[in-house]
C-alpha cells in the first residue's frame, strides 16, 4: 500500500512483492473496502474443515480395534469404512480410514516383497545354515 500511496507504477509494485497481479488488485480492494483491517492476516480465524469424527466415536473406534486385534483380529481400511458406514452412517474415503486406524496405534500393516526371482532352494540352503 506504502508503495501505491507513493504513486510508484504497479508493473513496479508486483516485481518488488512478488505478488501476482492478481492478489495485488484484492488487497487493494480488501483495503477500500476495509481498510487497514483488510490487510491483516486471516489465517488464524480459520477453524478448517470440521472433524469427520468426534472425540467419542474415535474413542468407540479405538477400543473396537484394540478388543479385536486382542482377539487376533485386524482390521483393514475397508473394514474401518463399512464399520463407520453401519455405526455412524458416514461415507468415508478410504484414505481417510488410514489416519482413523493410525490415531489409534494400527499403522499399515504391509508384508515383506518378494523378490519374483527368487530361488527358493537358496533361501532354505541360506536358513539351515544360520
Amino acid at each position: 500500500m506504502a508503495l501505491l500511496a507513493e504513486g510508484r507504477p504497479l508493473p513496479e509494485i508486483l516485481q518488488v512483492t512478488r505478488y501476482s497481479r492478481v492478489t495485488a488488485y484484492d488487497l487493494v480492494n480488501r483495503y477500500r473496502d476495509r481498510g487497514l483491517a483488510g490487510l491483516c492476516d486471516g489465517r488464524h480465524t480459520n477453524q478448517g474443515a470440521p472433524r469427520l469424527l468426534s472425540a467419542e466415536q474415535q474413542q468407540t473406534l479405538a477400543t473396537r480395534l484394540h478388543a479385536d486385534f486382542e482377539q487376533d483380529i485386524v482390521w483393514s481400511g475397508k473394514d474401518v469404512q463399512n464399520w463407520l458406514q453401519e455405526q455412524y452412517g458416514l461415507s468415508v474415503h478410504l484414505g481417510r480410514t488410514y489416519e482413523f486406524l493410525r490415531a489409534a496405534g494400527f499403522p499399515p500393516q504391509r508384508p515383506r516383497p518378494r523378490h519374483v526371482g527368487g530361488d527358493e532352494a537358496a533361501k532354505e540352503a541360506f536358513k539351515s545354515k544360520s
